[in-house]
């Protein structure tokens, strides 16, 4: 039914705790689920042989020893049961909801994500109860849901050649990037936080050197280098669809999300941008004179 990849860091300290988590609870799935760890990092190996799922140990790297985003995808792709296919971080706890959210789309393309929920999580979660609904409770008690450019997971169908520069995973804009390209594409991009739990268990960023270093390291500055225009940095506010408990429903026009579209169309549609351009210098200085007056 459903291919879920991911690249792990290291099992290492609460990083370790936080990712099987989460592959455990992607194991509990239903339809059971084709998942891929790809990586060699710190027993990686070892994970996979416990959960008894595929791991594949030989990806591209930077010099700095990050996995690279392109060769991620070319190697799921390549071992990918089924058409229809995830990339998910490995902190991500994912439930019942994420597959059921997944058949309601008749769509034979799509892209979909949702902002996540950020909760903090310092144990193995015990999955013989039911972890679900305690779950669930424990994070509307004390998580918080995450911003609009935070994307942890990305469902689409069939296997799209998103033609990705050579990203260092975990290390900013990215995901981003990954969402106007679906727009690009003209996939239709859902918008699916209304219906999926996507479980972010808050961590440190030592593994990456410090929060600093992997949010305004080299290889973050390389990352937004290879997108190049700002404009590219798209979220769920682009969403062609909002998926509900009653189906796909178009969001509602907002002044907003008009001023939005016609600010992204430049990048979306290049051939077009010379008329576009005088209408968004006229749309900014209306901002401009609007944020003034409000401050009088």
């Amino acid at each position: 039914m459903l291919t879920i990849f991911t690249t792990p860091k290291a099992f290492k300290g609460h990083v370790a705790i936080i990712q099987e988590n989460a592959i455990a609870s992607w194991c509990k799935l239903r339809p059971k689920c084709q998942i891929i760890l790809l990586g060699q990092d710190y027993n990686v190996s070892r994970i996979a042989k416990k959960y008894k799922i595929m791991h594949i140990p030989n990806i591209a790297t930077n010099e700095f020893g990050t996995p690279l985003l392109s060769n991620i995808f070319k190697k799921a792709y390549a071992a990918a049961k089924f058409e229809k296919l995830a990339y998910v971080n490995c902190d991500i706890i994912l439930t019942d909801d994420f597959v059921k959210a997944i058949k309601e789309i008749a769509l034979s393309r799509f892209f979909m994500t949702g902002k996540r929920w950020n909760i903090d999580l310092n144990t193995k979660l015990d999955f013989t109860r039911d972890w679900q609904r305690e779950l669930k409770t424990k994070v509307l008690a004390e998580g918080k849901l995450g911003r609009y450019g935070a994307n942890d997971y990305f469902i689409f169908t069939p296997k799209i050649d998103f033609r990705i520069p050579d990203f260092a995973v975990g290390r900013t804009s990215w995901d981003n990037w990954l969402v106007f390209k679906a727009k690009f594409l003209k996939l239709p991009v859902i918008d699916a936080t209304k219906v999926v739990w996507a479980i972010h268990q808050n961590h440190d960023y030592t593994h990456g050197g410090g929060y600093d270093q992997v949010w305004h390291g080299p290889e973050s500055r390389r990352n937004q280098e290879l997108i190049g225009d700002r404009r590219k940095l798209f979220n769920v506010k682009d969403a062609d669809y909002i998926l509900t408990k009653d189906g796909l429903k178009k969001p509602k026009v907002t002044f907003s999300r008009v001023i939005r579209k016609i600010e992204n169309m430049p990048v979306l549609t290049p051939k077009i941008a010379p008329v576009v351009f005088p209408l968004i210098f006229l749309i900014k200085s209306f901002k401009f004179i609007r944020d003034k007056v409000k401050h009088l």
